[in-house]
């Protein structure tokens, strides 16, 4: 018995030993209970939460920051109407055709030309506190009246400054107090892939905001038009235009792009579309450019533009084989105007400008760009290639004729202005209208449909007596009378309409 007992204590014990030593085994090899993993599980579970968190924050962090520029950006942007008169047949400017054409059995009323108003709608950006506006100068091309609205919805008669059709930039002012001014940036310094914000007034929706980024720098997509390339051998017309992917629409063009510290940094212009909608791709004109030439027309009233003198055109690869280059770059010179700064500096055709100022170029449109950039008078550098080796060239650029220095500042005539035609009153005229017989004044011939002088109701065969207590007594008397006055005031106007006696309230367009 005694021997029975002890063998069973003894198996008991050796069952013992085993599972302390297997619980040691099985700590070792990472054998643990389930309430060990739970708590492992538990802290990947945490950490997964705060890398989310933390992606939100970023997520959050990025959207009030185009909320912030929104905000600064959005009362600087105003909406542009803009209006002009197209005739739609030619128009009558004999004294018979429109007053006798009645007398002498023709039906009077199918003569008489037709007009229509045709409104436009863009944006713009008010770059000072004096009220001057950066705008596209197809917005307010051939405008006769432009109407500003700021985002306050206050609103204002504008005037047009200055346009340059060869950037596409346009400025025009108004006269307000307390006007928000935006922050113009540094196009040079902006970088593909920066988040860009487009705003401005699309598709008769006000002020509205998209965002992107920029997709591409210096893109000439063709859309400007020099009117004087056929006579110079060359288009001088610039184009390096900022791409973007923010949704610009028409009615944006003339508004801003801008970065996300709430800069300017380009001029809402032009969209790549085959249906006349966003279809992803927008270009904006770089600031730079827009500044220098704003300040031209500020100043002067026209653009001053530095002039190389050159026709060019990219490096293609059969240029690179011939001249064994390692690649692509620059732009081979293909013509140097005569008695041009090029010419001057010796500059010969077959040459291949590599920098300008040690800054590389690989297209024609670059090269535009950084000349339109300098004033007449400056000199720049050039790196070319000629003949397969390296050379400089220092050119002391001079001033391109536009032909157009004072074209789109002129005063209009003080008749054609007022949208009427005005012509003296003979004997002649007198013996075909009783009651003009012993008057003396202007006889109007012609009055354009939406006009000043429309407006205040002058028609056809009234006589202008007088300007205010002013007699009228000839066409030179007249425009001597009318030159006394500013535009924006409302000159009373005596006229004869037949027997009748009538006064009309002229408001003279700015």
């Amino acid at each position: 018995m005694r021997s029975s007992k002890s063998k069973l204590m003894a198996v008991a014990g050796f069952i013992l030993i085993g599972v302390a030593i297997g619980m040691i085994f099985a700590s070792n090899f990472n054998w643990t209970p389930s309430s060990f993993a739970s708590k492992k599980s538990e802290s990947v579970v945490l950490g997964n939460q705060e890398a989310v968190s933390n992606a939100l924050l970023d997520l959050q962090s990025t959207s009030k920051a185009f909320t912030a520029v929104s905000k600064e950006i959005l009362p600087t942007v105003v909406s542009i109407a803009t209006s002009k008169i197209i005739k739609r047949s030619p128009e009558e400017n004999d004294f018979w055709g429109p007053i006798f054409k009645d007398f002498f059995g023709r039906n009077f009323q199918q003569q008489a030309p037709e007009s229509q108003r045709l409104q436009g709608l863009g944006s713009g950006v008010i770059v000072n506190k004096d009220g001057y506006i950066l705008t596209n100068h197809h917005v307010i091309q051939d405008a006769d009246d432009i109407k500003v609205t700021l985002y306050d919805k206050r609103e204002f008669e504008a005037k047009l400054i200055g346009t340059d059709p060869l950037t596409e930039v346009a400025v025009i002012k108004i006269k307000g107090e307390n006007l928000p001014v935006a922050r113009l940036g540094d196009s040079d310094e902006m970088e593909v892939g920066e988040w860009v914000l487009a705003v401005g007034n699309p598709l008769y929706l006000t002020s509205t905001v998209t965002a992107g980024i920029v997709s591409a720098k210096g893109r000439a997509i063709g859309i400007i038009q020099d009117e004087d390339a056929g006579q110079t051998g060359g288009s001088y017309a610039i184009e390096n235009f900022i791409q973007t992917d923010a949704a610009i629409n028409p009615g944006n063009s003339g508004g801003a792009l801008v970065n996300l510290k709430a800069e300017v940094i380009g001029i809402n212009t032009a969209i790549a579309t085959r249906t006349g909608g966003y279809q992803g791709y927008g270009f904006a004109i770089p600031i730079n450019l827009a500044k220098k030439v704003m300040g031209d027309l500020i100043d002067k009233g026209y653009v001053t533009r530095a002039w190389l003198g050159i026709a060019m055109r990219p490096v293609n690869e059969r240029v690179v084989e011939r001249y064994n280059m390692d690649r692509p770059k620059g732009v081979i010179v293909e013509q140097v105007m005569d008695d041009s700064p090029a010419k001057k500096a010796g500059l010969k055709p077959l040459d291949i400008i590599i920098k300008i100022d040690d800054e590389d170029v690989f297209q024609s449109n670059e090269v535009q760009n950084t000349i339109a950039l300098k004033n007449p008078g400056d000199t720049v550098k050039l790196t070319i290639l000629r003949d397969g080796k390296e050379k400089e060239v220092r050119v002391k650029l001079g001033q391109k004729d536009t032909g157009k220095e004072n074209s789109e500042s002129k005063e209009e005539d003080e008749v054609a202005s007022l949208g009427l035609s005005i012509q003296n009153l003979t004997d002649e005229i007198r013996s075909h209208y009783n009651a003009y017989k012993n008057a003396e004044g202007v006889i109007v011939t012609q009055v354009e449909s939406y006009s000043a002088a429309a407006e205040a109701g002058i028609q056809r065969g009234d006589l202008i007596e007088k300007i205010e207590d002013e007699s009228v007594t000839s066409v030179a008397s007249y425009r001597k009378t009318l030159r006394k006055y500013k535009k924006g005031e409302v000159v009373i106007f005596s006229l004869k309409r037949g027997d009748v006696d009538i006064h009309a309230f002229v408001k003279l367009p700015e």
